[in-house]
């Protein structure tokens, strides 16, 4: 073969490239819609207000479950509601452009389209009740140090078997299956 003959393997090559890729991507695009992947991977979540637990939790000493209400009754915590918000701040309580678009939220009665930062797959069976209530776990336990931080997470923040498992081996609760696999 002469130096401006072309390669007869390159054909073959830009096929196996090409299946690579999509192969590839193919798998982490599927990874990725099931909340799968690296943090950094999973897309970024917008809330509808930069919420700011640090000052809600630690700087006027909120409870968890003022906001969160169900988080003592029911298997999810809930997320608050637009009339939860305007409990306190129906006026405005400082002079940030957040604070103005919950205002203006809550005088329209927009409804606050809150994304769950926390997620377990579907056939995971989880109620806070259980947690909270009957075995008094700390909501930091879970949810680390959501209440220190001044903006929402960018990412949605898969749990994962592990974290349960070990929790239960090292409070020797149930490890069976059947308690959290639906």
């Amino acid at each position: 073969m002469g130096a401006d003959e072309p390669s007869k393997s390159f054909p073959l090559k830009v096929g196996v490239a090409f299946a690579a890729f999509f192969l590839a991507t193919t798998a982490g695009m599927t990874a990725l819609s099931l909340g799968g992947g690296p943090a950094f991977l999973r897309p970024a979540v917008r809330q509808p207000i930069a919420f700011n637990h640090l000052k809600h939790v630690k700087d006027l000493d909120l409870a968890c479950n003022t906001c969160h209400v169900t988080v003592e009754t029911e298997t999810f915590s809930g997320l608050p509601a637009v009339e939860i918000c305007a409990g306190c701040h129906a006026e405005p309580q400082g002079t940030s452009a957040e604070e103005k678009r919950l205002v203006k939220m809550i005088q329209d009665q927009t409804p606050l389209a809150w994304v769950s930062l926390f997620r377990q797959p579907p056939h995971v069976f989880y109620s806070h009740r259980r947690h909270v209530v009957v075995a008094k776990i700390p909501c930091a336990e879970c949810h680390g140090g959501i209440a220190d931080s001044t903006s929402p997470p960018l990412r949605v923040r898969k749990l994962e078997m592990k974290d349960c498992l070990a929790c239960h081996e090292r409070k020797k609760v149930s490890t069976d299956c059947t308690a959290c696999h639906r």
